[in-house]
């Protein structure tokens, strides 16, 4: 029988102050070199993956949490003990396919476990389930019961859990990090100069409120190209909000690039204006500034989805 890679859960990071989370990159293609498990970068640590078992399996380490069968011609009663657990051999395929150690493999903690589905006896009226609210980590026992009085059931559940096991899944939900928004925009950045430089006010200030409504004309008008890709399943108002804060990081790096902070504050009111700038003095045309690309990205911590197999046997 092949071997199971048992995992355990150390949650020491969560209770270091200081320590930042660890989350996978779950829209990031892992190559797993044709074996059938859910691999994710993690999203900070380029040499670190994580991954989602393929199955709760029965017990197998020791008899401390076998499994138990009892039945009678009157009852079945059936204690079923296992873990969450991955093929070693598959997972050592996988990380040879990455060039890496299986050393650099955790698996996913889990938030939550749901909508328990097994075949067609979980729905029978004469059987009797326990299942646990939350079918556990790695270091965590899962216990299932089932047992019914039914005899025209016992010997058929009887014969499904020792004969492979009675299919079921469970649906899990865990911490993952996702990417908000992905932008890329390009300019002729000597061509934006020359439009704020034609602009500008008559003591050669820039304030806030009009450089953004400068480069927005500008977006508009295609002389700043933009490139968003982003999460549509996300709500409308974060997607809105996600928009903006691209749109602050593109202002930024335009900022950067053309103005200077203005040390001297001009006479006047500015309530509602915001800081000024003067264009930078020191601004050179090159083939870069001409053909400008940059690339803005921005990733949310978001609960994913996923479906565990739990193979209810003996053995």
């Amino acid at each position: 029988m092949k071997s199971k890679f048992k995992s355990f859960i150390f949650i020491a990071m969560a209770i270091i102050p200081g320590v930042c989370q660890a989350y996978p990159q779950i829209d990031q293609v892992v190559r797993t070199g044709g074996m059938p498990i859910s691999v994710y970068h993690d999203h900070d640590n380029p040499n670190q993956y994580w991954y989602i078992p393929q199955s709760i399996e029965p017990w197998s380490r020791d008899g401390l949490y076998k499994s138990a069968l009892y039945k009678t011609d009157k009852a079945l009663t059936f204690v079923f003990r296992g873990q969450a657990s991955v093929d070693e051999e598959q997972l050592q395929k996988v990380a040879a396919a990455l060039g890496t150690s299986i050393n650099n493999f955790s698996p996913i903690p889990y938030e939550y476990s749901k909508n328990v589905v097994c075949q067609d006896v979980y729905s029978s009226a004469d059987v009797q389930w326990l299942f646990p609210p939350m079918i556990g980590n790695y270091m965590e026992v899962v216990p299932v019961s089932i047992r019914t009085t039914n005899r025209d059931l016992i010997d058929e559940i009887g014969s499904i859990i020792t004969n492979g096991g009675l299919a079921c899944t469970v649906q899990v939900g865990f911490k993952a990090n996702a990417t908000a928004y992905d932008i890329t925009f390009t300019a002729d950045m000597s061509r934006v100069y020359e439009r704020f430089e034609v602009a500008a006010h008559a003591e050669g200030l820039w304030w806030e409120v009009d450089m953004h409504a400068l480069i927005q004309s500008l977006v508009h008008e295609g002389v700043i190209n933009i490139k968003v890709n982003q999460d549509q399943t996300l709500p409308q108002t974060e997607i809105d909000k996600q928009q903006l804060a691209a749109f602050d990081g593109i202002e930024a790096k335009i900022t950067e690039i053309l103005f200077t902070p203005e040390l001297k504050l001009p006479d006047g009111d500015m309530a509602g204006r915001g800081k000024p700038w003067s264009l930078r003095a020191d601004y050179r045309k090159s083939t870069e500034t001409e053909n400008f690309k940059a690339h803005i990205q921005s990733g949310d911590v978001i609960i994913k989805d996923s479906q565990v197999s739990i193979r209810l046997a003996t053995q």
